[in-house]
């Protein structure tokens, strides 16, 4: 987990930025939407409520996400609900597939979500007024304000939501019942340019969240909801000349959750203080030292944990070396090593290239290849939960491998390019909840799996006629994620992972016109076993979903209205749990430029 995570520290990793158009098309949803759009990640979703990733085979909590480069994965289950993070909140998205991207926190198996929201110190000041109506009685708004005024610089975004989610079941005809929700929160980002080389930074958010929790169809409850209050903060100074680099900051965040069943209530609450300190030193051009150092203090509290609470710290070290030998070919080669009293943790290295095979002035032919040892703790719940925890557990492992090759080709206005990418990835001590003698749950280091496949994938853009433009992208995968070794289930061995689809696409459709735009966004989802071992009988079938709309801008004001689900197309992201049909949403924007 580091303060300020440079992109270009991993010249073999691919770094996907999704499109601003799929960004503007899902602001009133929650960014899991816009993540839905690259074909290797799948949500694993409650209905209407939690949502988990998959990303490249890989568990939920074998995915990392942070937020201005600070993990903000629950440390007590490990994972991260991405149905707790709405898109206004956030202004940038950065995806990194692979454990490559492990140089920015631990457990990143599958890859990394990066949320930041970023300043610019040379912005013109300006106000964004939201409003978004949809269907099922959904209101959302926002107010986004970001600009600079002297050495100040700020990024504010105030948004707020509710939603009945009482949409009709497709398979029943009957209304969904407990599911709606409603949320506020604020992200506010200040900084301070001290000189022309220095900054400093401050960054506030909180989120208050309330969710009904949704039932399994035909299933009635009066009372199940979930209230989220997330408190995120951190402040960081930066120097920059030519040949050094100097960063360090703080951050304090406070996660509290409460759940209730009936007359039932458990809560949570954990607190973190995470600090850092980076110094690069660039001894040419072409070479360059990194060295970084980080702390985290955590302290959860739980009534089912031992002793109600769990305290832990974490340090940790990284070195990194970073150049290129001839102009065509850049290298990097990464050690990390983390320590946590009474915890084995290996030594993660990241070795990665990048070379230029081909080059002219229309065509680009570029090759990509990493390698990389990672690992991931044992999270509080695993360790810690009372009669159950195992303090003794292995971290979990991962071997991955990747080799990507992409092509860029410009004839004047017309742009193509390709993408291909395969990888290995070999998962050891895998943590499993699983059933003891006695019938109690417990977790325990049980299985091996190994997650391979390949990615695919091209973008095209032209103007059809002078004022037309025409954007499309299309995104394949296939992804064979199996058990080779279980201890607890040998019908498993050999089997695709449950809730992992070995096919999914993506693609993305755009036609401008002057101030009017048509887009629509396409997402195929292969078929997913809900057994462990691969019973036809409990899967969810393959679907394909199709959202649409058009809208007009001018330079003040913006109108869309969107269709989702245009087919009204009946699916599970989850067995046994509805997910909407057909439905619309009206979305107005205003601007207000101050100069």
């Amino acid at each position: 987990v580091i303060g300020n995570f440079e992109k270009q520290d991993l010249p073999g990793n691919g770094i996907i930025m999704p499109k601003e158009k799929t960004i503007e098309f899902y602001k009133s949803d929650n960014i899991n939407e816009v993540l839905r759009q690259q074909s290797s990640i799948h949500f694993k979703q409650y209905g209407t409520g939690l949502s988990t990733i998959a990303f490249r085979g890989t568990s939920a909590s074998q995915t990392s996400v942070l937020w201005n480069n600070f993990n903000i994965n629950s440390f007590t289950l490990g994972m991260t609900d991405f149905s707790l993070f709405p898109s206004q909140a956030i202004e940038e998205i950065t995806i990194i597939p692979g454990s490559g991207s492990s140089t920015g926190g631990n457990g990143a198996f599958g890859g990394s979500v990066l949320l930041e929201s970023p300043i610019d110190f040379n912005a013109d000041n300006q106000i964004d007024l939201n409003w978004q109506f949809g269907s099922f009685n959904k209101i959302s708004t926002a107010v986004i304000a970001k600009g600079a005024v002297g050495r100040w610089a700020y990024n504010t975004r105030l948004y707020g939501a509710k939603s009945e989610n009482d949409f009709r079941i497709l398979a029943s005809g009957k209304k969904q019942s407990n599911a709606g929700c409603q949320r506020w929160g604020i992200n506010q980002s200040l900084g301070y340019k001290i000189a022309h080389n220095s900054t400093l930074k401050a960054a506030v958010w909180y989120n208050d969240n309330f969710r009904e929790i949704q039932p399994p169809i035909g299933v009635n409850r009066k009372t199940n909801d979930q209230t989220d209050k997330n408190l995120r903060s951190t402040v960081s100074y930066k120097y920059d000349d030519s040949f050094t680099a100097i960063s360090f900051g703080t951050g304090f965040f406070k996660d509290k959750m409460k759940y209730r069943l009936d007359k039932a209530i458990s809560s949570l609450v954990v607190e973190r203080v995470e600090s850092f300190a980076d110094y690069k030193y660039h001894f040419s051009t072409q070479f360059q030292l990194k060295i970084s150092a980080r702390h985290n203090y955590i302290q959860a509290r739980n009534e089912s944990f031992t002793e109600g609470r769990a305290l832990e710290e974490r340090y940790n070290f990284g070195v990194q070396l970073k150049g290129n030998v001839w102009a065509f070919f850049d290298y990097a080669v990464h050690l990390r090593q983390q320590l946590v009293r009474g915890v084995e943790i290996p030594l993660s290295p990241y070795v990665g290239f990048s070379a230029i095979l081909f080059k002219n002035n229309s065509n680009k032919l570029i090759l990509k290849a990493n390698s990389s040892y990672n690992y991931r703790l044992p999270t509080f719940n695993d360790r810690y939960w009372n009669d159950a925890g195992n303090p003794e557990l292995n971290s979990e492992t991962a071997w991955n491998k990747e080799t990507a090759i992409s092509t860029q080709h410009n004839a004047g206005k017309f742009k193509f390019t390709t993408s291909l990418t395969v990888f290995h990835n070999h998962v050891d001590n895998w943590i499993q909840w699983t059933p003891d003698i006695t019938g109690q749950w417990k977790p325990r280091n049980i299985k091996e799996v190994i997650a391979k496949g390949a990615e695919a994938g091209f973008s095209l853009n032209f103007p059809i006629i002078n004022e037309i433009k025409f954007e499309s992208g299309f995104q394949y995968s296939y992804i064979k994620s199996t058990v080779i070794q279980s201890e607890v289930n040998e019908n498993e061995v050999g089997k695709q992972l449950i809730y992992t689809p070995s096919k999914k696409a993506n693609s993305r459709l755009s036609i401008t016109w002057r101030d009017f735009s048509v887009n629509s966004f396409h997402q195929f989802t292969g078929k997913v076993y809900t057994t462990n071992n691969s019973s036809e009988k409990f899967t969810l079938e393959a679907f394909l979903l199709s959202d649409a709309g058009l809208g007009w801008q001018s330079n003040k004001w913006q109108l869309s209205g969107r269709v989702k689900n245009i087919f009204n197309k009946e699916y599970q992201l989850y067995s046994g749990y509805a997910m909407p049909g057909r439905n619309y949403q009206l979305s107005i924007q205003y601007q207000i430029n101050f100069n």
